[in-house]
């Protein structure tokens, strides 16, 4: 009589485990059909003479600055995003150097206040003097996803002379 009783809601489990996957998969890819990708150009901005601005689809202004702006190597810098009425979920800044291959680096930047994101961050350094790097920014609202690419040049101190 255990057997049956252990059949019985054993197939009960599995028919409502089946259900409850198939229910998840069909909200999931719901959810995934209706995000919009918004792939924006690289923008004509040099960060170091200060913060470069982009506008989106819908109008709203994104701008990134970098603290301090020339960038130095090894030292912390501070990434700063603006927006206006952005109902952001998740941004994320990714760096990936052009000459020379020295991983990919990616930052969370947190909201610190009210259409203000940051990130603190060092930059590694490279054997030339210049180091230019592809920085994507990747920004996540409830109905799109966002990349917004920045080419970024960073400099090795230069010497002292006296």
């Amino acid at each position: 009589m255990q057997q049956t009783n252990f059949r019985h809601y054993f197939k009960i489990g599995f028919w409502f485990v089946s259900l409850s996957t198939l229910l998840l998969i069909a909200y999931c890819y719901h959810h995934w059909k209706n995000i919009k990708l918004v792939n924006l150009p690289v923008t004509n901005c040099d960060l170091r003479a200060g913060p470069c601005v982009t506008t989106l689809p819908n109008g709203e202004m994104l701008s990134l600055k970098i603290t301090p702006t020339n960038m130095p190597v090894l030292t912390s810098v501070m990434l700063e995003v603006k927006t206006q009425e952005l109902p952001i979920k998740k941004m994320n800044i990714h760096f990936k150097g052009k000459e020379m291959d020295m991983g990919e680096f990616k930052y969370a930047l947190q909201l610190k206040k009210s259409g203000l994101y940051t990130a603190q961050t060092i930059l590694p350094t490279c054997v030339h003097d210049e180091m230019i790097w592809h920085a994507v920014l990747k920004v996540d609202t409830k109905s799109e996803h966002y990349t917004v690419p920045f080419i970024l040049v960073n400099q090795k101190p230069r010497p002292m002379h006296s």
